[in-house]
């Protein structure tokens, strides 16, 4: 029988988080990062142009030009090795697990103790698909898709419910009466919008 991953979502606020590589795959790691609040470390010989520009954006995040050491490992939550060196990928990876790190080898599934997933995120709600690591295309076109049926501007609407919900949690503590609260406002909705002759 295959076993299946446990989708979970992290809070990385404040998390140490060393990614190593410094092309397109660090540049992925990097978006999909950017607004969780982790403190991030680069480490790679060298930096593509799109990579420096997103850098730019944030000087917090430390970056140092040169190979990766075993060292550099120590005191991580979890690392990911983004090099395109598939042996230096290997090698890391042994030495992060005999120090009980989670690491990702981008677009090297065996290597991985977790998968990244595709997001999708519509206000409040966020959406996460994966492929076991196998088919990022099959991730990113669900993600498109997602995206085009929840468009941008739903984002707010969205988000004003979510603030209604919970405003009216504070102002109404008993369940019965929230329930009661809520079901008269969507019988009010259905007999003025949906049930009109």
């Amino acid at each position: 029988m295959d076993t299946k991953k446990y989708p979970i979502f992290l809070n990385l606020e404040g998390r140490n988080i060393l990614i190593v590589g410094g092309g397109n795959a660090c540049l992925e790691k990097l978006i999909g990062l950017e607004f969780t609040g982790a403190n991030l470390h680069l480490i790679s010989i060298s930096y593509n142009e799109d990579v420096q520009k997103f850098l730019q954006k944030y000087p917090q995040i430390k970056t140092e030009t040169r190979p990766v050491t075993e060292d550099d490992l120590n005191h991580r939550d979890i690392i990911f090795l983004a090099t395109s060196d598939p042996e230096t990928n290997k090698k890391y990876r042994a030495l992060a697990k005999s120090k009980g790190i989670w690491v990702n080898s981008v677009d090297d599934p065996k290597n991985c103790d977790f998968y990244s997933s595709s997001t999708v995120s519509i206000g409040p709600i966020q959406f996460a698909i994966s492929t076991d690591g196998m088919f990022a295309g099959v991730s990113s076109t669900l993600r498109k898709l997602f995206e085009e049926t929840l468009p941008e501007e739903d984002h707010e609407l969205l988000e004003t419910i979510f603030v209604m919900r919970r405003n009216l949690k504070e102002l109404l503590p008993n369940q019965e009466e929230r329930r009661k609260v809520l079901k008269d406002v969507i019988h009010k909705l259905n007999s003025e919008y949906f049930h009109k002759t």
